[in-house]
């Protein structure tokens, strides 16, 4: 034996040491000039941004991607728009603020943190989702239960067109407001900022009227906020969301009135349009087109094999009931919330002695209705185009059901067999469900 081969390290020889693995999993799966996001930790991140760097190429991955910082260097279109992204809650909610900190690239970037509407999608995802499954600028991806508009603003956002079909009009209300906002004249901003007072007074005479507030100014407005105004629809739309948000906090903020209130609001809906169109105009985006139509998915007025590509999610109704949340702005824009709630998606069922059959019966039309929604969104897809659905199970309240299953099966019976399935763990405050599931189908 060597001199050599005898020689001990803390009791091992030479030949009991082996090299120490200095390379992590992020670079043998990733090559080293593709950046990721600080803040990409999950493992469903991991997934879509590896799906991202193996379908675009380097120069659409700094124009689209969700989950990269920079590419050979250059910043990514959606960390430096996430750059501009302005304060969007009460400072002294701390957890919420901390919340979104934590979240700077999945929510509350663009327009996407005007009006906290539960239970919506986190919209980082959705770009991610729309890259992998191959759409691209000039497609059209249909959103059948639209809520408050995240997938068409993240399709407009990499030019994709979009149709988003949804049944309740607050909804499509907050839907249009923000699509409008990202393509908006800012001039006015601060005039309007300095008459809070007389917009707040012109809204709140409003408060009791049935008529419906969404397409122009009324002749009743005051001289003052007409001109404010100045006959734009779409900026009429977003102060009145604005108005609309400041009602509901004012419900939980004890401290303050909504008048006191509003002109917070309304500062804080103004500068995140603000500070998108800046970084709009620097970047040179091309918004794609996207369309919101107030009607029920189960019925969709879409032609044969149109559409590039469906992303949604199903309503979590049994978790949350989202016109009893929207009771207080559906009142004011003139519309019965119990009208409402007997037909939307999940909340229908008819009368029960106990919880228990009243869940049972729900669940029962839940899935008549999914299955016909599901039914329509195949039949309006181009063959080969994928369809994607988000969906969580709360079993406390289905009876132990699990919703992605029949998900699965319906979709399988309709020509689209399952392509992928992804799980999230869901992450945020005062969420009610531990998991999603991206459900990936193709129809053949």
């Amino acid at each position: 034996m060597t001199l050599a081969a005898r020689r001990t390290h803390g009791g091992r020889t030479d030949k009991d040491l082996r090299p120490v693995c200095t390379e992590s999993f992020l670079e043998a799966i990733f090559p080293p000039h593709l950046e990721l996001l600080p803040q990409v930790a999950q493992r469903y991140e991991f997934e879509l941004a590896y799906a991202e760097s193996k379908t675009l190429t380097d120069a659409e991955l700094v124009r689209r991607s969700a989950y990269l910082y920079r590419v050979r260097g250059e910043l990514t279109h959606h960390y430096r728009i996430c750059q501009h992204r302005p304060v969007q809650v009460d400072p002294d909610l701390k957890h919420r603020q901390n919340f979104f900190d934590a979240n700077a690239y999945g929510v509350g970037y663009a327009t996407h943190g005007l009006f906290p509407y539960r239970g919506k999608f986190h919209p980082q995802m959705i770009k991610g989702i729309m890259n992998v499954i191959g759409l691209r600028q000039g497609d059209t991806v249909l959103d059948p239960m639209a809520g408050s508009g995240t997938t068409l603003i993240e399709a407009s956002l990499i030019g994709v067109h979009s149709i988003g079909v949804e049944l309740n009009p607050f909804a499509c209300l907050m839907a249009r407001a923000k699509l409008a906002g990202l393509q908006m004249k800012c001039a006015s901003f601060p005039k309007l900022v300095a008459n809070a007072d007389a917009l707040f007074n012109h809204f709140e005479a409003d408060t009791q009227s049935k008529e419906l507030l969404f397409d122009v100014p009324r002749a009743a407005a005051s001289s003052r906020v007409a001109k404010l105004l100045d006959g734009d629809g779409a900026l009429r739309e977003l102060v009145l969301l604005a108005f609309l948000d400041t009602m509901g906090y004012a419900t939980r903020r004890k401290s303050k009135t909504a008048r006191e209130l509003f002109p917070i609001v309304l500062t804080r809906y103004l500068a995140a349009v603000e500070q998108f169109n800046l970084i709009r105009e620097e970047l040179e985006l091309t918004l794609g087109e996207a369309q919101v139509i107030c009607e029920d998915c189960r019925r969709l007025n879409v032609p044969d094999d149109s559409i590039d590509g469906v992303v949604f999610s199903p309503p979590y109704s049994f978790a949350i009931d989202y016109v009893a949340n929207d009771e207080l702005q559906l009142r004011y824009l003139g519309f019965d919330p119990q009208q409402l709630s007997a037909r939307m998606v999940g909340l229908v069922g008819p009368s029960a002695r106990t919880a228990a059959e009243r869940v049972r019966l729900r669940v029962e039309h839940y899935f008549n209705d999914m299955n016909q929604i599901l039914a329509e969104c195949i039949r309006v897809m181009k063959r080969g185009s994928c369809c994607v659905i988000v969906i969580g199970s709360n079993t406390n309240q289905t009876g132990g059901i699990r919703l992605e299953t029949r998900m699965i099966e319906y979709a399988n019976q309709y020509g689209a067999p399952l392509q992928k399935h992804i799980t999230r763990e869901i992450e945020g405050i005062r969420n009610t469900m531990r998991e999603e599931h991206i459900l990936v189908f193709r129809k053949v």
